[in-house]
């Protein structure tokens, strides 16, 4: 008889939940075409020049839009990548953590503290890479943006992405990747100022593309 009862329990719970879900509104798809066309040729005295080369940023497949462009100023150049992503309620569509820099075999990765003042005036702490393949150096900076704010953390993005979907019923991000050649490892603090440049407006322009 208590078997029984507790079956009863469990179905009606089962059955409450697949009701509640019914009810619950779809997560809308808030992106619209060329929502990324904000982000100019020209940033910050950088001009665009050329795409960017798979190898030094892959291509997330995940990704339903995306600006990929090598920026130069004077002999500098860095590459940078906006890609955008919605409806994450489906992790297919989420980006990946094995396409955010390309690292192959005997490729070594070494983890390097950066603060960039994305909105002007408060440092974030962004996750920044050297990965190093034989004598070549590329410099990686990246950071996941909802709204306004930027994510450095993986999981506080995944946490806050989580909230946004079950409140809001809404699922766009966009991840954002600056990448610097580095000719030599004393040369990393000015090789990464190209961040301190690039970084204001491209969150300016991922900002306004989020929160239209």
């Amino acid at each position: 008889m208590r078997h029984a009862w507790r079956l009863g329990m469990v179905l009606a719970l089962l059955v409450a939940a697949a009701g509640l879900i019914h009810l619950v509104p779809p997560v809308t798809e808030a992106v619209s075409p060329g929502v990324l066309d904000g982000i100019g040729s020209t940033l910050a005295g950088w001009t665009a020049t050329e795409t960017v080369p798979e190898p030094v940023l892959p291509r997330d497949p995940h990704e339903i839009a995306a600006v990929r462009r090598a920026y130069r100023n004077g002999s500098r150049i860095a590459w940078i990548s906006v890609g955008m992503f919605t409806r994450q309620d489906d992790s297919l569509r989420r980006p990946s953590i094995n396409h955010l820099y390309a690292v192959d075999h005997g490729a070594l990765v070494e983890r390097v503290d950066l603060r960039v003042a994305l909105d002007g005036s408060s440092p974030t702490r962004l996750p920044a890479l050297v990965i190093h393949r034989g004598d070549q150096r590329v410099g990686v900076v990246y950071w996941h943006q909802i709204g306004h704010r930027p994510y450095a953390s993986e999981y506080g993005f995944r946490l806050a992405l989580m909230q946004r979907i079950l409140v809001a019923r809404r699922g766009e991000s966009a991840l954002v990747r600056i990448a610097v050649p580095v000719r030599r490892t004393d040369e990393l603090p000015r090789a990464f100022e190209a961040v301190a440049e690039l970084g204001p407006p491209l969150y300016a322009a991922v900002s306004d593309a989020l929160t239209r």
